[in-house]
């Protein structure tokens, strides 16, 4: 694949263009309205994360009466900057979607990008925010999976740039070749460095909002024309050969276009923190009562792939943001679900984080590569608790729960948004939950999805 011949982003755009409401299968549907339902349910207590009152209140001085809704403020700004406010919110708990086999988030991106643009232009049905949303994601998870490395960026803001340009321009019912130069466009911005994670800074839960926000940009940038790369993925600085050396297998990007979309395998999470701690997690949570009192604990040894092992599996250390510090390690989670036997949002907080109980125990977390698990598989996780004078106990997690292999049910996926809500504070009477959540699961029947907002933009 050359410059002159771009094939894969030929085949890409084709899809994108081609592909309607109509086109999409009921489990489609049904996985993109629940997402919908989850991906809100997280910003209700994301919008007070640190961070984000400061994100919200700088947007909120920049105001466009005619722009697109920042949640959660009544006021409004122009779309690409409401957009990135949203999306800080919906991701700053660690909450929200993941695709497992390629360690990245997807709705962040392209929700608010789609709403966003969806509020500035108007008279935007449910039927085709659903289709944009299915496409964005469709466009995230396929450019990652052709992606052959180990975590180097963080590719839910790389691959999502892409998404969330091509789900905002769905909304916009761009042409072939406009659809086409807000791909092109969007690569023009696309960025996302591990540096703040691996520093557990905060601007690490704003990757995703760049690219929502630099989406939206895009697409309303081509539709006035503005021209974009036709080789933003395989050109000789497209996106394959720069951000990812090259290291490019087309046959997951192509395989089954328009039979099947990736939304489907999208996993909801149980635990507000990083998706590489889940399996952990429930491999503690199920050795829990065998492993007994925390006390008598000696020494937990967690195996992992590589790539787990890396980014989640150092010794638990409190830095300056201790929120952040807490969502991405596999030591303090594990020791918070053997004490407390759970893990939410209260977990998160500095008081809780700061528990001398859970500290201790973390302390004797050891997170070990097993050489037998791909660099980049992050569904297993074995957990060996040892105790005194007793021998230890152990299981072994092939997937965590929420994981298409573990799915949450309807009933789970409802819960987790009442307890969001709960845990939030926002006030909203429970006939407005009602209502919203009948908008979401009718989303097809909206004849303007601004509709949907009334709940959420005040």
């Amino acid at each position: 694949m050359t410059n002159s011949d771009p094939q894969l982003e030929t085949r890409l755009i084709d899809h994108l263009f081609r592909v309607g409401y109509d086109d999409l299968d009921e489990n489609t549907v049904a996985c993109c309205k629940r997402l919908v339902m989850d991906t809100l349910a997280v910003a209700f207590p994301g919008r007070t994360a640190p961070g984000c009152p400061e994100v919200r209140a700088l947007v909120e001085s920049w105001p466009s009466p005619k722009g697109a809704s920042v949640l959660f403020s009544g006021a409004k700004a122009a779309p690409p900057m409401a957009a990135l406010a949203n999306s800080t919110m919906m991701h700053a708990l660690d909450f929200d979607d993941t695709l497992d086999a390629s360690a990245l988030h997807t709705f962040v991106s392209v929700l608010p990008a789609c709403l966003a643009a969806a509020e500035a232009v108007g008279g935007v049905d449910g039927k085709t925010l659903i289709t944009a949303l299915a496409l964005g994601v469709d466009v995230i998870c396929r450019i990652s999976l052709g992606i052959q490395r180990p975590l180097s960026w963080i590719r839910t803001a790389t691959c999502g740039s892409f998404g969330a340009a091509a789900a905002a321009a769905k909304i916009l019912g761009l042409d072939r070749e406009r659809l086409w130069d807000a791909l092109g466009i969007v690569y023009a911005q696309t960025s996302g460095n591990a540096q703040g994670l691996i520093e557990g800074r905060l601007v690490k839960r704003m990757q995703p909002a760049f690219a929502a926000s630099a989406g939206v940009t895009a697409a309303f940038l081509a539709a006035r024309g503005i021209t974009g790369s036709r080789a933003f993925l395989t050109g000789s600085y497209g996106y394959y050969p720069l951000y990812e050396q090259g290291d490019l297998d087309p046959e997951p990007v192509l395989a089954d276009l328009g039979r099947r979309y990736a939304v489907t395998d999208l996993s909801i999470k149980p635990y507000p923190c990083c998706r590489m701690t889940h399996s952990a997690i429930d491999a503690a949570l199920a050795v829990r009562e065998a492993a007994g009192e925390a006390a008598s604990i000696t020494r937990i040894e967690v195996q992992a792939s590589s790539m787990v092992t890396e980014m989640v599996g150092k010794p638990f250390k409190i830095g300056k943001n201790p929120q952040v510090d807490a969502q991405f390690s596999i030591p303090y989670t594990v020791a918070c679900a053997l004490v407390r036997g759970d893990v939410f949002l209260g977990d998160f907080e500095p008081e809780a984080i700061g528990e001398k109980a859970v500290l201790d125990l973390a302390a004797k977390v050891h997170v070990i590569e097993d050489p037998d698990l791909a660099p980049k598989d992050i569904l297993p996780a074995r957990i060996r608790v040892y105790r005194d004078a007793k021998a230890p106990v152990e299981t072994r997690i092939d997937a965590p729960l929420g994981n298409p292999l573990r799915p949450m049910t309807d009933d789970q996926c409802r819960r987790k948004f009442e307890k969001c809500l709960d845990y939030s504070g926002y006030a909203i009477e429970a006939g407005g939950r009602q209502e919203l959540l009948a908008a979401i699961t009718t989303l097809e029947t909206l004849a303007d999805v601004r509709s949907l907002l009334a709940w959420v933009a005040q």
